[in-house]
């Protein structure tokens, strides 16, 4: 690979207000998403500027037709209420704008997939820290759950965790839209004072239609991006370490005399910002770079895979088509029950977390050609060989990799003279 620094097809780039990177996606999936919200497949390549004008035509033209009551009356098996609500005038329009952003997403993520791995062969450098009167940003590892789940409690918290600010935000204000016109807060009230009769007549379904999308749309996208940030981590830890240890690497191991075999500690370890902090404290306690050996470790077999597919295992993917699953599910279980019994809101949720289960085991039985082997929780990516001249600088080694969480530390000591 070339290790361009000015890059024709640049990877990422860290900006004052996000973080926006190439990615592969699957077209499907990200047609999917526009289906279900006319802007988010956009949102999902960080076509921001598209995608947001994309979802405020759909909430005005949506709310003009009244699209979502539709929906609701058809789903329940009232076809007449339903063609009595809809606005024809608005409706035509509205369909044109709906397929075009299926089809444009579509389109754009195939293109994109191509950039993606252009980029990845050229390998230029990405930019991981930028500091600014605004604040500061910058790369690091992420907790994709923790992302999801920020998410599923107010959509946007995902997107702010994952430094995407201005999408964050959006996604803030546009939840409270839907909360307050949909009155899903009093219902919710209600629901849990026992009032579960009352719950249906609190509830506007136009806006309410709109909540399984968001929230189904703002949980995938902070899970997706956070599996990304991680990638784009090791990628940018890789190159630096074999930028600055390019001369160490080039040191033959095999060049001492026969009377001075060389003593190493050896440590591995994930990629974290705390291999950097080990190595940084290593070489300011005394022990020079050139007495340091990183080793660059292929966690699968294929070294095809990181270009092909970025995911790292069977679940990741079971776990994204159950996010599609559960929004179209709640979708027509938020329906069905402004008839039935327990309410919209208790249906609505019942049929999200069955659509959940039914994708996510959907996903697990779908064994794609790329995919990639589940793994251990902790995986060595980077084996560190430091050179120590004494047992003094043998301990100070030793002790620095347990500190900065190395996974294993071994040791290769003076041979024993018979």
């Amino acid at each position: 690979m070339s290790t361009n620094s000015t890059p024709r097809w640049m990877m990422a780039s860290v900006r004052r207000f996000d973080i926006i990177y190439a990615q592969r996606r699957n077209p499907v999936m990200v047609a999917w998403w526009s289906a279900s919200f006319p802007g988010f497949g956009h949102l999902l390549m960080y076509k921001n500027t598209t995608g947001v004008l994309l979802t405020l035509s759909e909430v005005i033209i949506n709310t003009l037709a009244h699209i979502n009551e539709g929906m609701v009356y058809s789903f329940s098996g009232n076809f007449a209420m339903a063609k009595q609500v809809l606005h024809p005038q608005w409706l035509y329009g509205y369909m044109i704008i709906y397929f075009f952003a299926i089809w444009d997403s579509y389109r754009s993520a195939l293109e994109t997939n191509k950039h993606y791995e252009l980029a990845i062969l050229e390998n230029g450098r990405i930019p991981v820290h930028l500091m600014r009167s605004t604040g500061i940003q910058f790369l690091e590892k992420k907790r994709p759950l923790v992302a999801a789940f920020c998410s599923f409690f107010f959509p946007g918290l995902g997107q702010l965790y994952n430094k995407h600010i201005w999408l964050g935000f959006y996604g803030i204000l546009w939840w409270w839209i839907y909360i307050t016109f949909s009155h899903s807060y009093e219902a919710l009230m209600a629901l849990i004072l026992g009032h579960n009769r009352m719950v249906a007549s609190i509830l506007q379904p136009q806006w309410l239609m709109f909540m399984p999308s968001v929230l189904g749309g703002a949980m995938f996208h902070a899970y997706s991006s956070s599996i990304e940030q991680n990638r784009l981590f090791r990628i940018t830890q890789r190159q630096y370490l074999t930028d600055y240890y390019e001369k160490a690497r080039n040191r033959i191991m095999g060049g001492s005399s026969a009377n001075h075999i060389p003593l190493w500690i050896i440590g591995t370890f994930e990629h974290s910002t705390e291999l950097e902090q080990a190595l940084s404290i290593l070489e300011h306690s005394g022990i020079p770079s050139g007495r340091i050996l990183p080793v660059l470790m292929n966690a699968h077999r294929d070294k095809s895979l990181s270009i092909v597919d970025q995911r790292f295992d069977q679940t990741t993917k079971a776990v994204e088509i159950g996010f599609a699953s559960a929004t179209a599910c709640s979708v027509i279980g938020i329906s069905l029950g402004f008839v039935l019994e327990w309410g919209p809101i208790i249906w609505g949720l019942l049929y999200g977390i069955g659509g959940f289960l039914i994708g996510f085991i959907i996903g697990q039985l779908l064994k794609s050609k790329h995919s990639l082997s589940r793994r251990p929780n902790k995986v060595p990516e980077v084996t560190v060989l430091v050179q120590y001249l004494n047992d003094q600088e043998a301990a100070l080694i030793n002790e620095t990799f347990w500190r900065y969480k190395a996974i294993t530390v071994g040791k290769i000591e003076h041979p024993h003279e018979d």
